[in-house]
């Protein structure tokens, strides 16, 4: 089985950089948002009352980073091997859904490692952001990573077209990226929607970023927005592995 596992890594990782209409936005998306944003923290500085644009760019380039791998980099090709009748062949093998899932990772999570470097690095040298704050932002990113993983496999587990796959996959990053308070503060939200909001799992991920950033207003303690990131991450991982679907037809 070791030498299973060597091959689907193998596949994996070639799948993943042939697939250039993925890879390279996954790759250069982040940067560019992050460019945009400092862009408009340089021409609008922050007044009374409103969001720091400056204070955003960090959290979104991380944010973006993990989704775009987690959720876009995931679904879609996931999906695209079902379509292709890759995983239908892969099924009639003694491969398990946990090994073929758990094989699927080290290729995205290498992206994400690297991305976070370079964002780390520039957000240093551009005094965003404190040296103090690295390993926490490392930590807190490879957990976003497990959590948004989850979802992604979820749903590329289970829907048997590409497109489909990638737009859901999409709705839920950008739906999380605006409603978690990682763009717009939870606070700039009436106090009801605001606190609404604070409870989905995405703003206790941003809640994690928040206490490691200057300015940074989380709503919840660091051990409660753990704990919830954790558990989310449990429950998604395991829906995704019981309900993987090998090939279309699959009742």
């Amino acid at each position: 089985m070791a030498s299973a596992t060597r091959e689907l890594l193998g596949l994996h990782t070639r799948e993943l950089l042939r697939d250039r209409r993925y890879f390279y936005f996954v790759l250069v998306f982040p940067f560019g948002m992050a460019g945009i944003f400092l862009a408009i923290a340089k021409l609008m500085p922050s007044g009374e009352g409103a969001p720091d644009f400056e204070q955003i760019v960090v959290p979104m380039a991380l944010y973006l980073s993990v989704t775009g791998a987690a959720l876009t980099m995931t679904a879609g090709p996931l999906a695209a091997m079902r379509a292709k009748g890759t995983l239908r062949l892969l099924g009639t093998t003694p491969i398990t859904r946990a090994r073929l899932v758990l094989t699927h990772v080290p290729a995205r999570l290498a992206i994400v490692v690297v991305q976070t470097v370079l964002v780390l690095a520039l957000a240093l040298a551009l005094g965003l952001l404190d040296l103090s704050a690295v390993p926490a932002l490392l930590g807190i990113t490879l957990l976003g990573l497990a959590m948004f993983g989850g979802i992604g496999y979820l749903i590329g587990g289970r829907m048997s077209s590409p497109d489909a796959a990638t737009n859901v996959a999409t709705l839920v990053q950008l739906a999380a990226l605006f409603m978690s308070g990682l763009t717009l503060p939870l606070w700039l939200f009436p106090k009801a929607v605001g606190t609404a909001l604070s409870l989905l799992p995405s703003s206790f991920y941003a809640d994690l970023m928040a206490t490691q950033l200057p300015g940074g207003r989380p709503f919840h303690p660091v051990w409660l927005s753990v704990l919830v990131v954790a558990c989310t991450t449990g429950v998604v991982a395991w829906l995704a592995v019981k309900t993987f679907k090998w090939d279309q037809g699959e009742e």
